[in-house]
């Protein structure tokens, strides 16, 4: 009969494989989502050791006695493995275009745009898909038609004309676009999405390390900062703000492992990355400086590589009238491409101020810095947790800048692999 394993959302089937045959689901979850999650098994009605167990019918010649046993899987809020889903390229424009493709390509068995289905899947009641003995359909077009959709009759008539429920499809909704398309539904998001690998394991069909595999490579984003206090504030501040997508980054520190000759400047590094073609996805981060803006205005000119962003440091509204001090004493000025490194944009609400201290020529304007910046870096690193009061909006907002890219690099490498039909 050979070894199973399952995508679910609660009990519902998303996908399944069979031996080795079966889709990587592992990118989807945290290293920390590896738990003790329910198996279901089919044991016959008249099995005399099973006749304390839920009897389950689905039809007037099919029952059996449903087996939960626990065992190794993974496990996460489906709103988790959504925001995960995005930063892999899984985008609903994305989610849209292989929808398109998918009822291209094969008949469908419905006649629901994506915009519809999109509409019903907000719509739809999923509280009874929790884990439990109790569903009425472990299928999900069955489920639609008899429990989530139920309260709009004319949509479960024209389901039920359209489709074959007992075939659990809803051709076009792949498992990652039904959960994309669920992200907003409140019925829905703190289902637990499950990955049940334990009996393709236990049968020998694939082994351990492969399961439990970090994000590969080619998915990941490699992060490359002016020097250590970037890097510093911005691993932390995803630990903090962004736990459930820390795992996709590495960095790389220019002061610390700068790989060329040199002063270690980040502008040559850049080049170096394009001239070798470098296969990772790349974000180049500049400081919001005159010094980095100089530096991130030229990188921007060169003819970098699609899975390569050249970005800086964020504009705020809170750096147009900063308090600065410098040769003719204390002023209000816009620090935005001037003075704005990372340190400012964690909490300097303690009155704050930039010292102007150098003038360059290239950009006709002063370079400066926060004072006391080593003061604000270390309590902000300090912080085991997220501290009441304290302000991360501008983190935030750098948080959100590099998410974005990261998700337009993996949105365009899902395209590529849609049109090749590799995907």
């Amino acid at each position: 009969m050979g070894s199973m394993i399952h995508l679910t959302l609660g009990r519902i089937q998303l996908d399944w494989g069979k031996n080795a045959g079966f889709c990587d689901h592992g990118p989807l979850f945290r290293p920390n989502d590896l738990a003790e999650i329910p198996y279901y098994y089919a044991a016959d009605t008249d099995d005399k050791e099973c006749q304390h167990l839920p009897l389950i019918s689905r039809s007037s010649g099919f029952s059996y006695r449903l087996v939960t046993e626990m065992k190794e899987g993974f496990s996460a809020p489906l709103r988790v493995v959504a925001e995960r889903l995005e930063l892999l390229g899984y985008t609903e424009k994305y989610c849209r275009r292989e929808f398109e493709e998918l009822t291209s390509m094969v008949p469908s068995n419905h006649d629901f745009s994506f915009d519809e289905l999109k509409v019903l899947l907000l719509n739809a009641d999923f509280t009874q898909a929790a884990l439990g003995p109790h569903l009425p359909s472990e299928n999900l077009a069955e489920f639609l038609a008899v429990t989530a959709l139920r309260h709009i009759p004319e949509t479960v008539q024209r389901l039920q004309h359209e489709s074959d429920l007992h075939d659990g499809e809803v051709r076009g909704l792949g498992a990652y676009t039904v959960i994309r398309l669920l992200a907003d539904n409140p019925t829905a998001r703190d289902l637990p999405v499950t990955w049940q690998f334990s009996d393709v394991l236990e049968g020998g069909w694939v082994s351990r390390d492969v399961i439990l595999t970090p994000v590969a490579q080619g998915r990941r984003f490699l992060l490359v900062t002016e020097g250590s206090s970037d890097v510093q504030v911005i691993k932390h501040a995803l630990h903090l703000l962004r736990p459930d997508l820390s795992d996709f980054f590495d960095f790389v520190d220019m002061h610390d492992n700068y790989p060329f000759s040199g002063t270690g400047n980040l502008y040559n590094f850049v080049r170096g990355l394009i001239s070798i073609r470098i296969q990772n996805n790349i974000l180049v981060l500049f400081d919001n400086d005159a010094e980095g803006v100089f530096n991130f205005e030229r990188s921007s000119r060169l003819n970098t590589l699609p899975n390569m962003r050249i970005m800086k440091l964020p504009d705020r509204q809170n750096f147009v009238r900063f308090r600065t001090l410098g040769p003719t004493g204390e002023q209000i000025a816009n620090i935005n491409g001037k003075a704005a490194a990372i340190e400012c944009y964690l909490d300097v609400s303690r009155a704050p101020v930039v010292r102007w201290t150098s003038y360059d020529q290239r950009r006709d304007c002063y370079q400066g810095h926060l004072v006391e910046k080593e003061t604000f870096s270390k309590e902000f690193l300090s912080q085991k947790a997220l501290v009441d009061g304290y302000d991360y909006s501008g983190l935030e907002n750098v948080l959100d800048m590099l998410l974005r890219e990261c998700i337009s690099i993996n949105e365009e490498n899902r395209a590529t692999a849609l049109e090749s039909g590799s995907f």
